[in-house]
């Protein structure tokens, strides 16, 4: 009996354009070490702070134990307002990430430019001024639409360089966040709903993200790639895939079809309706042979 899980990597529903860049930019773009993680940093510190999003919200009920020792006692200890806060904070550290790696990448293709700066907060400044030569109509207008960059950033400098901020709630079952260190029009900042906030800077991260990446994405060669599909009875399963405007499930040609096609104990579980495995057979399509891969500890990339 079979007790190995079955555990599908290839979901090119969740990909995003920075996952297609991901998948494809290698035939195209010969990053160094750096780069290279930094094209994997923008999805993995966007989905770090929608996980801790997600945290800070399960913590927010526990806040109402300030008040009420507050109102009791005339004083707290506010434990469970600072939790929030802490992690509420990380998402502001954690979203300006993404955008921090998404910009390193940016630098480095476009690095002849004339006056491509190597830090995030000049490549913002001078792509919304026009100051950067040759650099593309479409990542300028990207760069101009984030309007929120400035007030993140100044947050994000403000909690990796120097103080924090705080938390409470309010009577209306409102987060309302306190940053004295940042100030905004010659005023501390204040967020009377911190959580309205992080929703508006979501949204604005995830927009600019799909613009500059949407248009890298035009420039990459269409040479096949190979793409894993999982691991399925312990082994590991591909196929080569080559770029498109669509990508599903069925897109590409399975690579590993010729092998567990003979060993019918390890078929893949999705050949019957795969169209990868289907399109492997057909005559005019070149199939090489892909050896099984040992068997490793799997990590379901879905979550």
């Amino acid at each position: 009996m079979n007790t190995l899980p079955t555990v599908r990597v290839f979901a090119p529903e969740y990909w995003g354009e920075v996952g297609k860049f991901k998948q494809f930019y290698a035939t195209t773009h010969d990053f160094n070490s750096d780069t290279k993680k930094a094209v994997s940093g923008i999805r993995g510190h966007f989905d770090k702070a929608l996980k801790l999003h997600a945290l800070a919200a399960k913590l927010v009920p526990n806040m109402s134990i300030d008040n009420a020792e507050l109102q009791e006692r005339g004083a707290t200890s506010a434990a469970n307002s600072q939790e929030v806060s802490a992690v509420l904070e990380e998402v502001f550290t954690e979203l300006y990430s993404a955008i921090d790696c998404a910009s390193k990448v940016v630098s480095s293709i476009y690095k002849r430019c004339q006056r491509m700066p190597d830090s995030t907060r000049k490549l913002f400044a001078r792509a919304v001024l026009g100051e950067i030569g040759n650099f593309p109509d479409e990542l300028k207008a990207a760069f101009v639409k984030a309007t929120w960059y400035d007030e993140l950033r100044m947050l994000r400098d403000e909690l990796t360089h120097s103080d924090v901020g705080s938390c409470r709630l309010t009577q209306d079952g409102k987060i309302s966040y306190i940053h004295t260190g940042v100030r905004r029009n010659n005023t501390v900042l204040v967020l009377p709903d911190v959580f309205a906030k992080l929703d508006e800077l979501f949204t604005g991260v995830n927009l600019f993200l799909g613009d500059v990446f949407h248009f890298l994405n035009q420039g990459l060669g269409a040479d096949p790639v190979d793409a894993f599909c999982g691991f399925f009875f312990g082994r590991g399963y591909g196929r080569k895939l080559t770029i498109a405007d669509h990508i599903d499930f069925n897109s590409g040609v399975c690579q590993s079809r010729q092998w567990f096609d003979n060993e019918p104990d390890f078929r893949c579980p999705f050949a019957p309706t795969c169209g990868a495995y289907a399109r492997a057979a057909e005559p005019h399509e070149s199939v090489a042979q892909a050896e099984p891969v040992a068997p490793t500890e799997p990590r379901d990339e879905l979550a």
